[in-house]
């Protein structure tokens, strides 16, 4: 991360943010903002080239996933747990499998994505449309196949991104959420009360699967990082749950029984890093979201926990 400090070059703006290409180097995501009355920039280095599911350790799951079918497919996990790098490798395999018309909505746009045979739109918040629902408004008259959502922050982001799956597009979006159950109750509460039955019935028909991610650090090492992600996949079964909020909190326990379809829980894939060797298990535990079940069944692979 750069920091460093200039003068007033955006007018009365007091944060904002952009892309810079450096042809034949890298990309910088750049955060321009006011500290002490004076701007400063903080730069983030974007690979060139998107990551492939290997590069990234993304489960097999993922591949599944990223055939370019209709319905919404969310990757949520806080800020800086990788979620654009996640979608972004999704998404360069969905334009690689076949021909189709991909078009991105980002503030700002990260990757630049290269598909001979495929047709790329990529557009950019306060440069290329001047808001989200209007940017989302005009993409589904550009007929595209596969649309990209690079945040959805409100109800009618959400609303869009639902009826767009609804009409036969690839919808993939990040959504800020802890974790797969988490996206669903939040999800299915951004309609107002009298809304949100038809809402339940409405997200449980149109959703693909949920892929959650965090970073975590990686052993041995004080700068590296490893991903661990929870993945639902959206079948009959979780789709009654989702239905019915009082069954909610059971989803967790269907992923848990769920591997034989690609799902599974961060605390199942936390034992997996620390089975590897890529997580200190002191560590996945701190991070675990039942640190006795983590620390029981470490134990019974054969692997001493603190």
């Amino acid at each position: 991360m750069l920091v460093c400090a200039g003068g007033d070059v955006f007018g009365a703006a007091t944060a904002r943010e952009f892309s810079v290409d450096l042809p034949g180097m890298a990309r910088l995501r750049a955060s321009a903002f006011l500290t002490g009355g004076a701007w400063a920039l903080s730069l983030r280095i974007v690979p060139l080239n998107v990551p492939t599911f290997v590069d990234l350790r993304l489960p097999p799951v993922i591949k599944t996933l990223a055939t370019p079918r209709p319905g919404l497919l969310l990757i949520t996990g806080p800020t800086g747990a990788g979620k654009s790098t996640t979608a972004a490798s999704i998404l360069q395999a969905m334009t690689q499998q076949q021909r189709l018309h991909l078009v991105t909505i980002e503030d700002p746009i990260e990757y630049r994505f290269h598909a001979p045979g495929s047709c790329i739109t990529q557009r950019e918040l306060g440069r290329d449309a001047t808001s989200l629902p209007e940017a989302l408004n005009q993409a589904l008259r550009m007929d595209p196949d596969i649309l990209f959502i690079g945040e959805i922050r409100d109800e009618e982001a959400f609303e869009t991104a639902l009826h767009a799956a609804e009409t036969g597009i690839c919808v993939v979006a990040t959504f800020h959420t802890q974790s797969a159950t988490h996206t669903i109750t939040r999800a299915t509460s951004m309609a107002r009360p009298e809304q949100q039955n038809a809402l339940r019935d409405r997200f449980a028909e149109a959703l693909r699967g949920v892929v959650s991610q965090r970073l975590m650090p990686r052993r041995g090492t004080t700068t590296a990082r490893v991903v661990c992600t929870e993945v639902l996949v959206n079948n009959y079964s979780i789709k009654e749950l989702i239905r019915d909020t009082a069954r909610h909190k059971s989803i967790l326990a269907l992923m848990e029984r769920s591997n034989d379809q690609g799902m599974h829980t961060f605390d199942q894939s936390l034992l997996s890093l620390v089975s590897g060797g890529l997580v200190d298990a002191d560590t996945a535990t701190a991070f675990a979201a039942s640190p006795t079940n983590l620390r029981r069944n470490l134990q019974l692979a054969g692997i001493a926990v603190q």
